[in-house]
């Protein structure tokens, strides 16, 4: 009776599989490759540089145009899901035994750092942004543009800010599914 029971506990113990094994399986990719965000690899925010943020204000002062930037850092695939369950935030799916981690959309949005910071835009600093009204396609704006549309829209849209010597020169809105 002793070995049987033995025999049995090593063949379910083999059985099993890993959480990372099996965490890429049965996975459709949810977002087109062609339109894949670039994943914010730093949280320093330096003088020149692409990084992740909400856009809180846009506003002109004196002919110039500058926003409020709020830095996030922007998260996919295993560093998403990686951060997601540090902060117990992960969904979590029992199959076959298996805890299978997950975030939705798969990405995940890291924002710790309240302080937002004011930049001036380039003259020739534009938005792109995403049209999904019928076929995905990208357009732009000027910040003059900008202005005349909701601007509520752009603080619950990512975007990734391009900078130079302290100047925003792009603001390109992550696709987000």
């Amino acid at each position: 009776m002793k070995p049987f029971l033995l025999l049995f506990v090593l063949v379910a113990l083999a059985a099993c599989t890993s959480e990372r094994e099996s965490a890429g399986r049965n996975r459709e990719e949810v977002v087109p490759p062609t339109v894949k965000g670039e994943v914010s690899t730093t949280e320093a925010v330096g003088e020149t540089g692409r990084n992740h943020g909400y856009v809180r204000r846009l506003y002109q002062d004196k002919g110039r145009y500058y926003i409020t930037v709020d830095y996030i850092q922007f998260l996919s695939g295993e560093a998403a899901v990686a951060a997601a369950r540090r902060k117990g935030d992960a969904q979590e799916e029992v199959v076959n035994g298996d805890t299978i981690y997950s975030v939705f959309d798969d990405h995940y949005i890291i924002n710790d750092d309240a302080q937002q910071r004011t930049l001036p835009l380039g003259e020739q600093a534009l938005f792109t942004l995403w049209d999904t009204s019928g076929d995905l396609r990208q357009y732009t704006a000027t910040a003059a543009e900008m202005l005349e549309k909701n601007q509520e829209m752009l603080r619950y849209v990512p975007f990734m800010v391009e900078t130079k010597q302290g100047t925003v020169t792009n603001l390109t809105e992550q696709y987000v599914p």
